[in-house]
């Protein structure tokens, strides 16, 4: 199935199958694509952590690779989040760097790209433009990739946001960390995440935006307030899990 029209519930989704066929491509990271299915991606500013950090992260990481060689299990990569993702979100989230989205104008020239083929090439699910990261839920359509996505948001939104700063050089980080969501209970991880990432930084009103389709608005709100979950909500506790963010 693709997707024609706005989604009104997870049930117009198309979700990770291990049976069809996986597109796999690499950069810094390695990144999976399947036609249409939903998926979190992270990219961040090229200031957005030190330099002597990211070294001894990557270092780090080198060495768990080699005693956890690809394909991961579910729990490999759970240790993978819990040892090494964790400590790249920490940094983010303690603002390091220029944190250029801070400035309403700049994050605005990156809301505006993110909205531009809405519809067309992408469906938006969820997003939010934090001071020194971005964290997206959405949809290719058809043809569109992930990788031709960030390509072009990352591309058009650097341009701008270097002219309006009167700066030259690299905007964002090379490469983005992406994940093709398995199920519905996967998705809602992912969205709940998205929007408690603000009052979990700790980040003032002023310096994100962040964007919900009206059907997870309304059930995130009933979550919130204390209302009845949709049931795709009521995984099992041995299956809840945060979404793995942005490295």
């Amino acid at each position: 199935m693709l997707l024609t029209q706005r989604s009104r519930s997870t049930a117009d989704l198309r979700f990770f199958d291990p049976r069809s066929p996986i597109e796999q491509g690499h950069n810094r990271l390695p990144h999976w694509e399947q036609t249409g299915v939903a998926c979190f991606v992270s990219f961040r500013l090229a200031d957005s952590v030190p330099q002597e950090l990211l070294y001894t992260w990557a270092t780090e990481r080198r060495a768990w690779l080699s005693r956890n060689p690809p394909p991961h299990t579910e729990e490999q990569e759970r240790e993978h989040d819990e040892l090494l993702t964790a400590k790249i979100d920490a940094w983010l989230d303690q603002g390091t760097g220029s944190c250029a989205l801070r400035d309403r104008a700049t994050r605005q020239a990156l809301t505006d790209t993110l909205g531009r083929c809405e519809g067309s090439r992408y469906q938006s699910h969820a997003w939010v433009v934090m001071p020194n990261h971005v964290h997206l839920l959405f949809s290719p359509i058809a043809e569109h990739t992930i990788a031709s996505l960030v390509r072009s948001w990352k591309g058009v939104s650097a341009r701008q946001a270097n002219l309006l700063n009167r700066h030259t050089g690299e905007f964002w980080m090379k490469d983005f960390y992406d994940r093709l969501i398995r199920d519905a209970a996967h998705f809602w991880r992912c969205a709940r995440y998205i929007r408690r990432n603000p009052e979990k930084a700790k980040i003032a009103e002023d310096h994100f935006t962040l964007y919900e389709a009206p059907f997870m608005t309304e059930v995130l709100d009933q979550v919130r307030t204390g209302g009845t979950p949709a049931a795709d909500l009521n995984e099992p506790q041995t299956r809840r899990q945060e979404c793995r963010r942005s490295v």
